[in-house]
């Protein structure tokens, strides 16, 4: 049985979402053609086992998991490669954008560590960081409890608070 799309539902996909998932996958990728890749791939995938999409009705939502998945894909092999650093640069904290309760400069830190996160806890930092999503949004999607995806969001902003002063301690050096 085909589990994929017509080229003309991936089409139409692509012209409604393709800029709004090729801007997740560079606000998590932080890296033009790395991002473009991630995009490709995930309409690939989308266009090969994206029949579910037909009776979805948050479409977007379920085109982010799937671009989310890709970028995850490429941070991991890059990781093995190299470190990413984080960068509280002006660009970074403009793709991360403003969070309620969340500097954009602690937003940008968060999203530069998903590199050094499990799985899990990458897909709860992306939710929170980039998608905003509440605590209790997040548990559902997820399948913690409220009080886990806590736990793990406060070793997140932990991490980053330490990249960050590590960051400004570094800068301060060099000035």
């Amino acid at each position: 049985m085909d589990k994929g799309l017509t080229p003309q539902e991936v089409a139409e996909l692509y012209r409604q979402y393709g800029h709004l998932l090729l801007r997740r996958c560079r606000v998590l990728l932080r890296d033009e053609a790395l991002a473009d890749d991630a995009l490709q791939e995930a309409f690939i995938k989308i266009m090969r086992y994206g029949r579910e999409l037909r009776e979805v009705t948050a479409k977007l939502r379920w085109l982010y998991r799937v671009a989310d998945r890709c970028c995850f894909d490429l941070i991991r092999k890059r990781k093995a490669k190299q470190t990413v650093l984080v960068s509280s640069s002006k660009l970074d904290a403009a793709l991360a954008g403003p969070a309620s309760g969340t500097s954009a400069e602690l937003r940008a830190a968060a999203i530069g560590l998903l590199a050094r996160l499990g799985d899990r806890e990458r897909r709860i930092a992306v939710l929170a960081f980039v998608d905003e999503m509440s605590q209790g949004e997040i548990a559902e999607e997820v399948g913690l409890s409220r009080q886990s995806v806590n736990k793990k969001l406060q070793a997140v902003r932990k991490k980053a608070e330490r990249l960050l002063n590590k960051d400004r301690r570094a800068t301060e050096g060099r000035s």
